[in-house]
This record gives structure tokens, C-alpha cells and sequence, in this order.
């Protein structure tokens, strides 16, 4: 099966290609975008070209199906070309794939094609999407379905044409204007008790657009969670400072804003939240359900972020969730998070994360608590902790509080609540493995040896800023209080064996 890809180059784009390369029975991927790919693999087939170019027929020739993700999402001045390359490219990647012989396209629509209005919860296909004449996104993603469901009537059983409608994107790969504002430090939001947003996982995402380039889907289906998160409850969640404000003198103020170059972006953005949507006509026609929840995707958005999960209740606990939000770490070190698991623990300051290998061997010959140092995350010890493992030892890896997936204010690891997390740590490990574990500290980077200070990141664990951004649960800085100086340090899997009393040779 050869699949053609608009909009190779994006977000979307970014996401779903390694889905569709990985699959076997994609025998090649197009990739078309204006920009040069910057991923290569074996059956992948890089084009540069705009979707409004006439030679798009003879790109997408032998592609059974088309996925079009092209769209001018980022806000830009010049409104005509926004919407030429959404309706007229839009309309050119229909015709063209009909005219190639493809058996079906997949569009990435929008649930903001139902219009900016709030609607009762949730709200189904059956909902015309109206979209809005005076924001362009909106606008356009309705126009484009409105096309589409024409071209279907003009053309009945001659090409499927199916229009996802994914709600909010979260995840790695996802960086832009409104992720950077709903977890900045103050939001403004209209009819802030009633807005609200489905926040979806990239890998979700993937999921549902790989489901329907193998089926032949046809009109709109709805991409998004069961549950939904207020914008109140958003804030909430990270401490940050919301204020409600009446929706026109913010357009007002956003779009004179827009104009100086204050911000980069205008009054067609400015809305109560977003449609919560029903994604039961996805589900049963393809079985796709998401693998998070909106809570769990926007917690994990604020993480990725570099910001703070302050409360103990929304912590990441599920196995899936944990290596979402771990996935650039895990890049990173090299390691997939198979068999091991996720646990938060409660503290009387929050909540901390561990990651937890259990013996599998049955030899039973101890337990290890090893707390990740200042300025890193359990993640960059896990190699080490599955070696030990290995050897016949329960390993508990423990975040510090603010630190990896712990709750608590980024970087800061006061000393009470270091030392309420290592006695909660202890008395877990106890508990689950029936022994009293060896509590061990991991080597830090350099800078972060002096009491009291704050210090920019320095060292194994974030030299370079580059590093950090590559590891966005590393922190910017690091604020503790020695307090795990009193604890023996291992560097190494022998360290480990020989703190906890197994040296090299025993068995």
C-alpha cells in the first residue's frame, strides 16, 4: 500500500509518518511539504511542493490513499493567501488524488469547524459545522468539509473522503502559540466558567489517522477523549493566575496587539475554549480509543512544558501516561519503559514518582531505593536500575519532589519534603517487596553541590540548553537543600551491587 502525506513537514506530519513507515503493509510513504524533510528512512519518499501545484496529480499517481494534513494553522498577516493555500490547496488534493486513482483521502479537519460558540456537552457528527466567517481557521476547516461532502455527492462510491475532527494536540512533537498561553503564568479566557478543552495525545492522534488510511471512512468523524478539562481546572493544576474577560474588547485588544507585533496572534483565536466533541462513530467504525484522558494529556502538556503539576491528585500514575510524557527522556537514554512500572506515592506535601523494577527471576536477594539527584528524573538512571534488576534485585528509582514526574513547583527539592518523599519511598518499597530496602543516592551534575542555592543546570544532566529542550521534564533551575548528602552515592550498576551488599562475583 503506497500512501501519500501532505503537510509532511508539520506537527501532524511529524507524528504520523513514523506511524505509517512502521506499518508493513505501507509499502512507501510520499511525503509532500514546501520544506525539506527532516527524517529519512527507506521508504520514505520526499517531494517539495505547494498543494495549489497542478503537478500534484502525478505525485500522488499509484497512492491509494492521501492524507492531507497541509494548513496554514500559525496565524499570518496576509489573510487571501491563508485562505488560498486552506481552500484552493484543499480543493486541488481532492481533485488531484481522484484524478491519481486514489481509493481514498483522509482530511485533518478540526473541531473547530463547529464554530467558536459554546454547545451542550458533548456534541456529535450529527452538529453542522458552521465554523466562523471571521476567524480564518475556523472558517476554513468548515469550508474545506463543505467541499468535501459536495465533491462525495457529486462523485458517489468513486473515492472515500473521510475529515478527522482531533481536538487539542498535546505531546512532544506539538509546540505552539496556544500551548505556550494555556500554560503560561495568566490566562484571560471568555465565559471562563463554562470553557473547556479535550486535550488529545499525539500517539492518539497517529492512532486514528493510521486507522483510517486502512479503511474507507467517509464524511466526518470526531478524534478526541471521553472527559474534558475546564480552563479553570487548568489552571488550577499548574497555579496559574486566570481572569475572565468579556469576549469583544478582547478581540479588540488581541487584534491591535496583532498589528503592533505584540503578539503572535489576532482576535480569530480569542474564544471560550473549544467544542467538547462524542467520539463513539470513530470508535465504531474503526475500534480507535484513545489511551489518555484529557486530564492525563494536559498534565502531561504542562510537564513538557517545563511547568509545575503542583497538586497530588493530578500526578501521572498510569503506565501509559508516564512513558508519554517520558518519551523525549526516553529518547534520549535509549530505553522503551517495558517492564517496569509507574507508581506516584503520597507524601504530605504532594505526591512523588517512582519507577519500580521487580525481579522476575524469583531470587529474591534484595531491595534498592535509589533517589535520582538534583536537576534529573528517574528516566536517566533507568538503564542502570534495569542492569541491577538483572542481577537478582527489586529497584525502586525515586523523582524528588519538583523534579521528573513528582508533583511539586519545578526544580525546587526543599529539604522537608525531600526527606517526606524518601520515608514514603522506604515504606512502599518495604511494603511491596517484604524487605527493608538500601537507600542510595545517584551523582548529580556540577553546580549543584552548594546548600540552599539556585543554579542554572550544569553538568551529566543538562549542560548545554540544547539539552534541556530535548528533555523538557529536565528543569531551568534547581533550588535544594543537600538533603540527600547523608545517602551513600552510586554512579554504577557495581556501585549499586556493592552499597547493597552484593560485590562483583556474588551470585
Amino acid at each position: 500500500m503506497r500512501v501519500a502525506v501532505t503537510g509532511a513537514t508539520s506537527d501532524f506530519g511529524t507524528t504520523i509518518l513514523p506511524v505509517l513507515l512502521a506499518d508493513p503493509e505501507v509499502s512507501a510513504v510520499v511525503g509532500l511539504s514546501r520544506r525539506e524533510l527532516q527524517i529519512s528512512h527507506p521508504k520514505l519518499e520526499s517531494r517539495r511542493m505547494d498543494v495549489r501545484d497542478p503537478g500534484l496529480e502525478e505525485a500522488l499517481r499509484d497512492c491509494a490513499a492521501v492524507v492531507h494534513l497541509a494548513f496554514v494553522v500559525e496565524e499570518i498577516r496576509d489573510k487571501c493567501e491563508t485562505h488560498d493555500i486552506n481552500l484552493r490547496g484543499s480543493r486541488n488534493v481532492i481533485d488531484c488524488a481522484y484524478r491519481a486513482g486514489a481509493r481514498r483521502v483522509v482530511i485533518a479537519s478540526s473541531v473547530n469547524a463547529y464554530g467558536p460558540q459554546l454547545r451542550p456537552k458533548p456534541v456529535t457528527e450529527d452538529v453542522y459545522p458552521e465554523g466562523d466567517p471571521v476567524r480564518y481557521y475556523f472558517h476554513d476547516k468548515a469550508e474545506v468539509e463543505h467541499y468535501a461532502e459536495w465533491w462525495l455527492r457529486r462523485h458517489p462510491g468513486q473515492m472515500a473522503i473521510s475529515m478527522l475532527r482531533p481536538t487539542y494536540i498535546v505531546g512532544p512533537d506539538f509546540a505552539n502559540d496556544g500551548i505556550e498561553q494555556l500554560t503560561g503564568p495568566v490566562a484571560v479566557f471568555p465565559q471562563a466558567d463554562e470553557a473547556a478543552y479535550q486535550f488529545l495525545h499525539q500517539g492518539d492522534l497517529a492512532d486514528a489517522f493510521h486507522r483510517a488510511v486502512k479503511a474507507d471512512l467517509v464524511g466526518p468523524y470526531n478524534v478526541g477523549p471521553t472527559d474534558w478539562v475546564g480552563v479553570r481546572e487548568l489552571a488550577a493544576m499548574q497555579g496559574q493566575r486566570l481572569f475572565e474577560v468579556p469576549e469583544r474588547p478582547a478581540v479588540v485588544v488581541a487584534n491591535a496587539a496583532f498589528r503592533l507585533g505584540l503578539t503572535p496572534f489576532s482576535g480569530h483565536w480569542v474564544t471560550a475554549g473549544e467544542t467538547v466533541v462524542d467520539s463513539s462513530r470513530l470508535t465504531a467504525a474503526t475500534g480507535w480509543r484513545p489511551s489518555m484522558s484529557a486530564r492525563e494529556a494536559a498534565a502531561i502538556m504542562i510537564l513538557l512544558q517545563g511547568k509545575s503539576l503542583l497538586r497530588r491528585e493530578d500526578g501521572l500514575a498510569r503506565h501509559a501516561a508516564c512513558e508519554a510524557a517520558l518519551a523525549p527522556a526516553s529518547k534520549i537514554v535509549g530505553v522503551d519503559g517495558s517492564g517496569l512500572d509507574h507508581v506516584q506515592i503520597a507524601t504530605p506535601t504532594g505526591g512523588v514518582h517512582a519507577e519500580v523494577h521487580a525481579d522476575q527471576s524469583g531470587s529474591r536477594r534484595g531491595t534498592v531505593l535509589i533517589a535520582a539527584p538534583p536537576g534529573s528524573h528517574a528516566r536517566h538512571l533507568t538503564p542502570m536500575a534495569a542492569e541491577v534488576c538483572a542481577r537478582g534485585l527489586d529497584v525502586v528509582v525515586l523523582d524528588l519532589p519538583g523534579h521528573g514526574l513528582s508533583t511539586g513547583e519545578r526544580g525546587r527539592a526543599p529539604r522537608r519534603a525531600v526527606r517526606a518523599a524518601l520515608a514514603a519511598a522506604t515504606a512502599y518499597a518495604r511494603a511491596r517487596f517484604d524487605r527493608e530496602p538500601v537507600v542510595l543516592g545517584a551523582r548529580g551534575g556540577d553546580g549543584l553541590r552548594v546548600p540552599g542555592r539556585t543554579r542554572a543546570l550544569r553538568g551529566r544532566f543538562g549542560t548545554a540548553p540544547g539539552y534541556r529542550r530535548a528533555d523538557p521534564l529536565l528543569p531551568r533551575t534547581v533550588r535544594y537543600d543537600d538533603s540527600l548528602g547523608h545517602l551513600p552515592r552510586a554512579d554504577t550498576t557495581a556501585d549499586v551491587l556493592r552499597l547493597a551488599g552484593f560485590g562483583r562475583g556474588r551470585r
